[in-house]
This record gives C-alpha cells, structure tokens and sequence, in this order.
C-alpha cells in the first residue's frame, strides 16, 4: 500500500496538471491540507517535498507554496527524464496508446563484467528484459532492463508487458525512491535501427538509470534507446543560497 504522502502528491499532482492550482498561485496553506487529507504535519511537508522536487511548486518562505508547473506545448512527446514515470504513464499523458513488445525476458546471475556496469554484486540472480516500447503505432524506445531477484521476486513475461513498477509498488508494497540518470547521445546501429525504423546512423538519445528503492538498495538498472522525435528531458535546476 502507498504511503500515505505519496496518495496526497498524487492528487496534488493531479489537481495542478488539471489546472485547479494554476501556475503562480499559492496551494492551501499546510493547515488547511492537514485538515482535508486528515492527517498530521509531516506527510503534507513530505509530499509538498516530491513535488517541489519534481518541479511542480516552489516553497517561499513566509509566504507558502507556490505553483510552478506549466503545462507542455502542444504536441511536445517524449520521455519526461525529470520525474520517474512509467512508460504507460508518459503515454497518458501525451494522449498516445502504449504497447510493449518483449524481445528477451531470460533469469542470469550478475558477473564480473556486469557487475562492473550495472553495480549490481557478482552471484546476484537478475531477470534480463529487452523490450520495445510503442506508442500509438510507432516504435518510440529499445529498452534493456536489470532487475533484481532478491530485491524484486516474482517478475514474469506478463509482469514484463503489463507493467514491473506496478507489480514492485502494488503487489510487493516497495517503494520507489530515486533514479540516478545519465544521458548521451548514441548512433543506433543496426539492431535498435531495424526495431525503431530508422538509418542506423541516426543518433539516439541513450539514458542509463539506476533506481533505488527507500531502502537505498539499487533493485533496477535500465538502457533506453529512444527516438529523437520522441525523446525530451525536463530538469530542475537550483541555485544554492549564497
């Protein structure tokens, strides 16, 4: 089950992109969200917390929260790089009709060489998913997945289609915390140009993540081929206080 903050960012996050909190506008005061959700002070700062974070609103001192978040230009697609959305979930919100092909779905255990690009330990039992994902038709990202066995259980090929994060949050109650990214660009050679439709010379966005649950242990990492007319990345960037 969700914490309860997480349920309170969501609908936050949910009223804002609706439009209820429009950009510039002060959110409730913290007393007011305590009195409607029902709960103590410290939920309400966590989830004002992941918000700030994700770029939806801004803390002033001594005079609330504000909203930053702006709605995309129309017909802006993509993934959003800047928050942890799953695919289904990006798709959504850019009107488009997700589908996944699963290419490879096999159990290997971590070696050397594996350990020293991935950071998962040698001997650590892995499930190995390479897939296509699809949107509205087009071949939009080659995705090439490592998850752990002994942080993750009970991965299937159908787990794999439907949605890993899905059986890890709902069904296994784990919490995602953080994703450490890191973006290049890259030609997408033969194999990922063939599955993408496109020159293999073309360049790709490439984005490497590793993902770690509250616990702080790492339970994913991921290689994303995407296409460039699908690819975008949101980033919040901050100034320290001088």
């Amino acid at each position: 089950m969700k914490s309860i903050y997480h349920s309170i960012a969501a609908t936050l996050r949910d009223e804002i992109r609706a439009g209820a909190h429009p950009f510039q506008t002060l959110l409730p005061t913290e007393a007011e969200l305590c009195k409607r959700f029902g709960c103590s002070h410290a939920p309400v700062r966590r989830a004002l917390a992941e918000l700030a974070q994700e770029g939806y609103v801004q803390a002033r001192q001594g005079r609330g929260v504000t909203v930053i978040w702006q709605p995309e230009p129309t017909g802006t697609q993509g993934y959003a790089t800047g928050g942890i959305d799953t695919f289904p979930e990006i798709c959504a919100a850019r009107g488009l009709t997700p589908k996944t092909r699963l290419l490879t779905f096999e159990r290997i255990t971590a070696n050397d060489a594996l350990s020293e690009v991935t950071g998962f330990a040698p001997g650590i039992p892995l499930v190995h998913l390479l897939r296509l994902r699809i949107a509205s038709g087009d071949p939009v990202a080659v995705e090439e997945t490592y998850t752990s066995e002994l942080e993750v259980p009970g991965i299937t090929p159908e787990i794999a289609i439907t949605g890993t994060y899905a059986h890890i949050e709902n069904t296994l109650g784990i919490e995602i915390l953080t994703s450490k990214r890191t973006i290049t660009m890259r030609k997408a050679g033969a194999a990922d140009g063939e599955l993408l439709s496109l020159d293999p010379n073309t360049y790709l966005a490439f984005v490497e993540s590793h993902t770690f649950a509250s616990t702080g242990n790492q339970f994913e990492v991921i290689y994303s081929r995407q296409h460039p007319e699908f690819f975008s990345a949101r980033i919040l960037a901050t100034r320290p206080t001088r």
